[in-house]
């Protein structure tokens, strides 16, 4: 059963990385302010400068000429970063249930993340997520350079297990 749920969120992850530059988050109604799109937003706020960045990022697979497999090794090392991250600063993300947007500089700094909690996740206030994230973005550095900036789109569920094999899933806390 531990094999079938390893090659099931492995799968899952992977279809994100095919699906990364498709996502767009719709709204009945706007919430986006006048300005540049913070680092750290919630999605479905900010539509307009949301809306306006997308087309400046490739995805992260293009990123990786197309290897799948250095893409989701490189996706999932930054989150082993992340949740060694969280440890560090004292922030708890087990039972953390995301749908979460990357946008990466050519040169691999995050220059923005976008997330939306999933109806399973733990409860959480969103500011105190958004502070951790937006520390973790201004001190994570991709070890990823490209030709133009990059993003990607995909669910996490914390923590994450992942191994060099290519394996990985995710446990929810209750």
């Amino acid at each position: 059963m531990k094999a079938l749920m390893v090659k099931f969120w492995g799968l899952l992850l992977l279809f994100g990385l095919f699906t990364s530059s498709a996502f767009t988050q719709t709204s009945a109604a706007s919430h986006g302010q006048p300005g540049s799109l913070p680092v750290v937003f919630l999605l479905g706020e900010h539509d307009q400068q949301y809306e306006e960045i997308m087309p400046e990022f490739g995805t992260l697979l293009e990123a990786c000429g197309g290897d799948m497999n250095v893409a989701f090794g490189k996706l999932m090392s930054m989150m082993q970063e992340m949740e060694a991250y969280a440890t560090f600063t004292g922030y708890d993300l087990k039972g953390i249930n995301a749908w979460m947007h990357f946008f990466w500089n050519k040169n691999g700094g995050i220059e923005h993340i976008g997330f939306y909690l999933k109806p399973n996740s733990k409860n959480v206030n969103t500011d105190r997520l958004k502070s951790f994230l937006d520390r973790f973005a201004r001190q994570y550095k991709m070890p990823l350079t490209a030709t133009k900036p990059y993003a990607h789109y995909s669910s996490f569920s914390f923590p994450v297990v992942y191994d060099s094999g290519g394996n990985s899933t995710a446990k929810n806390s209750n």
